[in-house]
């Protein structure tokens, strides 16, 4: 029998329709498996692409952080501790910002420590109020405000650590590690906050002395105007020396115990310094002659 008779008879004709047939599920059979093999190279590229490939000192180094994170979550201490205390800056906060109150500035508070008590410097501030007209002493007044307001933040920290029962507190050193806070450390911090001021003012008070000389001396370009400058320039920087160490001898214990029996005005209270009368007389001089020209000017 011819190809051609069978395919043109009606038997050939349902062996084509079968042949065509059989042709279409092979093609979907090998269609579907494609379809499958897709599947599996989408899923394994996905896998692939959310992987990390860690070293070995990689995976060492996740599993000792993860053994301190479970460390940190077992302990009791930790998961009860307050907010990370802001050290030495802080308690400078405080201090710029009891220093702020005392003189009828308005500093915020954002930026305080929780020891922070303005009901406390309310207090203190009513010990310095009525000082009006013209000023004198001024440097005295300064300084028994400075002495003042370390005695009262000092009082604070050795209430707190007084007190039974406080939770730990903790605080970032200036390596970069935290450390837990103890009075001691809280007390140094205090005393470089008081420093830093101290330092800031003898400063400002030289700066006033160089100004007042200025003003009053006329200058004349002789051959003895060196040595004049040379000589100011010397009489300032000994006033500065001589700012710094009155105000740091302001704080001795036995000044503060004088401010703390001290129930009246603080105004003129006179505290005992290591500097000579004179020289007293002279920054009291400066800061006179500053302040009242700053309030004509005013």
């Amino acid at each position: 029998m011819e190809v051609g008779t069978v395919y043109g008879s009606p038997y050939g004709a349902k062996i084509c329709e079968g042949v065509r047939k059989e042709e279409k599920r092979v093609d979907a059979d090998r269609i579907k498996k494609r379809l499958q093999q897709t599947d599996k190279d989408i899923a394994a590229d996905r896998q692939q692409s959310d992987s990390v490939d860690i070293s070995g000192e990689g995976r060492r180094a996740l599993r000792e952080k993860m053994s301190g994170a479970r460390r940190m979550e077992q302990n009791e201490d930790i998961g009860k501790l307050s907010p990370i205390n802001s050290g030495t800056y802080g308690l400078m906060n405080d201090f710029e910002k009891v220093m702020s109150e005392l003189g009828g500035g308005s500093v915020s508070d954002e930026y305080v420590t929780a020891n922070y008590s303005q009901a406390d410097v309310d207090a203190l501030k009513a010990k310095f109020e009525g000082a009006e007209g013209e000023k004198t002493d001024t440097f005295e007044h300064y300084m028994n405000k400075m002495a003042s307001a370390y005695r009262l933040l000092k009082d604070r920290i050795e209430e707190k650590y007084a007190a039974s029962g406080g939770k730990k507190e903790y605080y970032t050193a200036e390596d970069g590690s935290t450390q837990e806070l103890t009075k001691e450390k809280e007390l140094e911090m205090l005393d470089k906050a008081y420093e830093t001021h101290s330092r800031f003012m003898a400063a400002n008070t030289q700066i006033w002395s160089e100004l007042r000389s200025f003003q009053a001396q006329t200058v004349y370009h002789s051959g003895s105007s060196e040595k004049e400058t040379i000589a100011v320039k010397k009489q300032s920087a000994d006033i500065k020396e001589q700012a710094y160490h009155a105000f740091m001898d302001a704080v001795s214990e036995k000044n503060s115990g004088m401010l703390k029996q001290e129930k009246g005005s603080l105004n003129h209270f006179r505290l005992n310094l290591g500097i000579s009368s004179s020289a007293r007389n002279t920054l009291n001089g400066i800061w006179d002659y500053y302040a009242n020209l700053k309030d004509k000017n005013a």
